[in-house]
């Protein structure tokens, strides 16, 4: 015979559970009735929506403000969430559940980037103090010449699992201004030291530095701009944690950097109230990869599981390079005005996001969508509301999503 030690349907969970009968009750005759029902908390709100009836209480644009605080600076914001979309989600164990997607309605008030420049050399051992050069493996912009090879001395040893980066921003910077930046670890923030490049072939030779990543160096457009990845990007990490400054990025592999906002900045979920965030589930979404250094089309779509996530193109109603990464967020189909989706490269100011901090000012949001011919490209929607691409090291505010389910 088994024995129980506690009841099974304790006091304080039968009440809890009676409140949520009774609340949904409430709500199912309500609109039976035809009577407009207005949720009075955040507890209500999330009722709504797991009974499946959040399309008939909530409309697209409606609002649910909550207050958002930058921890680094002790601000607090009044967040207007937009209701963008209605829809079953699949959560991490399978199950699908009814789901209401809201979105920033402004920009956050500071940016994050993507990705930091990535690490172009990883050691596996220690590499001594020593003359060294790359050999440039392809032509981009006019800087970047194939064939032609570059030098440099190191005055110190980097420890085993240390890292070399560099010639960031290199297709647009002389070599004569090129630098390397030894580093004792992934995720070390402070350079060993820091030494200039020449054009040379002196010292040991450690690779070629090309496009797509030639073992054992990285790829070099993920070097020179940083890596577009959604699955491994700082901005993800930052947008799911509550940890704070410090401790809410991890490298994702060898080659990755620290980004420059973990030393001040909060994980973003820190700044709302728990009494939101530890209903937050996290949903299914899906990302296409770039084609050039991570078998975007042969791998098939990258599947996350995210609290909070960024739209992608399609989700924008803007025509994306491959589809399959969200349907259609019928709010920005409505914002566009337009029948059809919007185009690359054009401009619709219907469609720019503003400063939570300055609604008359309009910022840069980023988006997840990788540019899939490169490795260093995300999407974003410019200041005028301009539909392009740019580099993921930049720090770019953005205006963040998340299922409530």
């Amino acid at each position: 015979m088994s024995k129980i030690t506690e009841p099974m349907l304790l006091d304080k969970t039968g009440q809890q559970f009676l409140g949520l009968m009774e609340k949904q009750n409430e709500l199912l005759t309500a609109i039976a009735s035809g009577y407009n029902y207005k949720p009075t908390s955040i507890a209500d709100v999330f009722a709504v929506v797991q009974s499946g009836n959040a399309s008939q209480v909530f409309n697209y644009g409606d609002q649910i403000i909550l207050p958002w605080t930058d921890k680094a600076t002790g601000k607090t914001y009044e967040c207007p969430l937009d209701v963008v979309h209605f829809g079953d989600v699949t959560l991490a164990d399978g199950e699908t559940v009814p789901g209401m997607l809201v979105q920033w309605h402004y920009a956050t008030p500071f940016g994050v980037q993507f990705n930091q420049f990535q690490a172009f050399k990883y050691c596996e051992e220690q590499l001594p103090a020593g003359t060294y050069n790359v050999i440039i493996g392809d032509t981009w912009g006019n800087n970047c010449v194939k064939g032609k090879t570059y030098q440099f001395t190191l005055t110190k040893p980097v420890p085993a699992k240390g890292q070399l980066a560099g010639l960031y921003r290199a297709p647009d910077v002389s070599p004569s201004e090129w630098k390397v930046y030894s580093f004792e670890s992934n995720t070390a923030t402070d350079p060993i030291e820091t030494v200039a490049m020449v054009e040379g072939t002196g010292g040991t030779a450690l690779g070629t530095l090309s496009f797509k990543p030639t073992s054992p160096l990285n790829g070099l457009q993920s070097t020179a701009y940083g890596y577009n990845r959604w699955a491994q990007s700082a901005m993800r990490q930052w947008l799911n944690s509550e940890e704070a400054n410090g401790k809410w990025w991890t490298p994702q592999h060898n080659f990755d950097r620290t980004p420059d906002q973990l030393k001040e900045k909060h994980g973003f979920l820190t700044g709302f109230d728990e009494e939101f965030t530890k209903r937050l589930k996290a949903t299914k979404v899906s990302t296409w990869k770039n084609t050039l250094t991570d078998n975007g089309d042969t791998d098939g779509i990258e599947v996350t599981y995210d609290k909070v996530f960024l739209p992608s193109l399609e989700a924008m109603s803007i025509n994306p390079q491959k589809a399959g990464e969200d349907d259609v967020w019928e709010y920005w189909k409505r914002a566009s005005g337009m029948a059809e989706k919007m185009q690359q490269y054009k401009t619709y100011p219907q469609i720019r996001t503003f400063a939570i901090e300055n609604h008359t000012s309009p910022h840069y949001v980023r988006l997840r969508s990788a540019y899939r011919g490169a490795s260093h490209g995300t999407w974003y929607v410019y200041a005028d509301g301009n539909v392009n691409y740019y580099n993921a090291y930049w720090a770019v505010r953005c205006a963040p999503a998340c299922w409530l389910c």
